[in-house]
């Protein structure tokens, strides 16, 4: 309705993923982004141009600073979400801010704290619970499809090789800017969470296949400096067993062209796993091939969930604790690594 109160939010980062966010608060209904802040004047007209989005600023304070913007989504660059979000919420805003939320989980944990502190709504923007199949395939498990869950599978395969992606940049192979199989796809630490519960201990193994490698920012190439491909073993709370490998270098996609995590379940009366972007197979209380099921509706995605909260008062599904969490396994991650053994969370 034209005269029901709109939540007025601004970009902070307005580069090449506010596409998808501009796509994705564009279905939710009292949204409506009024501001942009990004540092290149003419990359932040032509992005303000394309979306018609009235208010542009270089300075992400100046953003801020704006008492008719209620809340700021948080689109920059990993190792700037800590500075950016306690900044956003010292203004009083609501802060919905990409994946990872941090870059350790002492970073984290301060995001947590300074805006349960200052009473407003935070969100980690953890997607791929609602772009692929895993929200819907929480539901089933929740209610009993497969019984006792004993063990969980997460796989994020793709390739970032130059010859098929010359596109993608260095950021993506620094640890300073959150790069790599570990940290750039903490998603799947959120799956594994979010399917089995909390995790007792985690131990891994990381590796770089390829040392070096061109980039499209960089072609004359640059030394990796993180894994790009990982392997890990957890073990959760409530006893069920987990395996989770990702991977920079593994070739081949979805039938559509894109690429999304494989996720598959087994408990004591049943399996379910996902089938592509979109959908789940799966059987119970019997024995026999897995079949494709009905999704059902739609897992809401953290644009939607953020917007409801700060309207309603209703808590979101991926909260800065739910970053903490993932980080914190990261750090954990890293901790096994280094040490070649468990470690505890």
């Amino acid at each position: 309705m034209a005269n029901e109160k709109q939540i007025r939010i601004g970009i902070i980062g307005a580069g090449r993923f506010t596409n998808t966010h501009m796509t994705e608060f564009a279905k939710v209904p009292r949204a409506k982004v009024v501001a942009f802040s990004r540092r290149s004047p003419e990359a932040l007209k032509e992005m303000q141009d394309r979306w018609d989005v009235p208010l542009g600023f270089t300075d992400y304070q100046d953003l801020l600073a704006r008492k008719d913007i209620d809340a700021v989504d948080v689109v920059t660059p990993t190792d700037t979400h800590h500075e950016i979000v306690l900044e956003a919420i010292k203004a009083g805003k609501h802060v919905l801010c990409d994946k990872p939320l941090g870059l350790t989980g002492t970073q984290c944990k301060e995001m947590l704290a300074a805006a349960e502190e200052a009473g407003v709504v935070h969100c980690t923007n953890f997607n791929q619970r609602g772009r692929t199949p895993v929200g819907r395939m929480q539901r089933y498990i929740a209610n009993g499809y497969v019984g006792t869950v004993y063990h969980v599978d997460v796989a994020w395969w793709m390739t970032l090789q130059h010859d098929l992606r010359p596109d993608v940049t260095s950021w993506r192979f620094s640890p300073e800017t959150g790069g790599g199989t570990v940290y750039e796809l903490i998603h799947v630490f959120d799956i594994a969470r979010f399917i089995g519960g909390e995790v007792r201990r985690i131990v891994s193994m990381l590796s770089t296949s390829e040392p070096r490698r061109p980039t499209g920012d960089r072609p004359e190439g640059i030394a990796v400096k993180v894994p790009d491909s990982s392997a890990f073993l957890i073990e959760f709370e409530n006893g069920a067993t987990g395996v989770i490998h990702t991977s920079f270098v593994a070739r081949g996609t979805e039938p559509d062209g894109t690429t999304c995590p494989r996720v598959d379940v087994a408990g004591s009366i049943g399996r379910i796993a996902t089938d592509g972007l979109y959908c789940l197979r799966g059987v119970s209380g019997k024995q026999g091939p897995l079949a494709q099921l009905d999704p059902g509706e739609a897992y809401p995605q953290p644009y939607a969930q953020f917007v409801n909260a700060i309207l309603t008062g209703e808590p979101v599904k991926t909260s800065f604790l739910d970053g903490l969490k993932a980080a914190q396994l990261v750090d954990a991650a890293y901790q096994s690594a280094r040490t070649g053994a468990w470690a505890a969370l």
